[in-house]
């Protein structure tokens, strides 16, 4: 009797050590779904749409989202009004700068606002002047604001391309 016992819970223990992994009531079921990547983080195939490939990159703090937008060339710029020069980086440095950026912050945020300026040279190159207001939270007591202006200049191989920014000229009050 204590065999017949232990022979029927070695085979219930047996069934459900298979049986377990195929069902997993946490876990989800996979749709067939696909998703668009354009049309959750933004078109880049249009001007609006790279804004807004822009806005997911710092809101969810990705540079790989964020190095998809600048040309190999692209060139950062802003004038440090202490020294009272023009201050320029290239790509690299931009993109290590806005990696320990997202590393160091809780959450980051932009906003583009208004154009100042608006100027489609051709379906390949784009120049454009844009307000914008971002927050860095690093923790609960350092808290930055600022608002600004960013003077782009963009360019896409052909109208079916992406763009990328080639060059930023900051006009912010950080």
């Amino acid at each position: 009797m204590l065999d017949r016992i232990k022979a029927t819970f070695f085979c219930a223990l047996t069934a459900m050590i298979l049986l377990l992994p195929a069902c997993n009531p946490f876990a989800p079921a996979l749709e067939d779904i696909v998703v668009d990547k354009n049309a959750v983080l933004g078109n880049r195939k249009t001007i609006a749409g790279m804004f807004d490939w822009f806005r997911a990159s710092y809101e969810l703090r990705d540079t790989l989202l964020y190095g998809q937008m600048l040309a190999s060339d692209f060139q950062f710029s802003y004038l440090d009004f202490t020294n009272n020069n023009l201050v320029y980086w290239d790509r690299d440095i931009d993109m290590r700068t806005t990696y320990n950026l997202f590393r160091a912050a809780k959450s980051t945020t932009v906003q583009w606002q208004h154009y100042v300026s608006a100027d489609t040279l051709s379906d390949t190159l784009a120049g454009m002047e844009r307000y914008f207001n971002v927050t860095i939270v690093l923790d609960d007591q350092q808290i930055f604001r600022s608002t600004g202006s960013a003077r782009l200049q963009m360019r896409r191989k052909s109208a079916q391309d992406f763009w990328q920014i080639v060059s930023w000229f900051d006009k912010s009050d950080f």
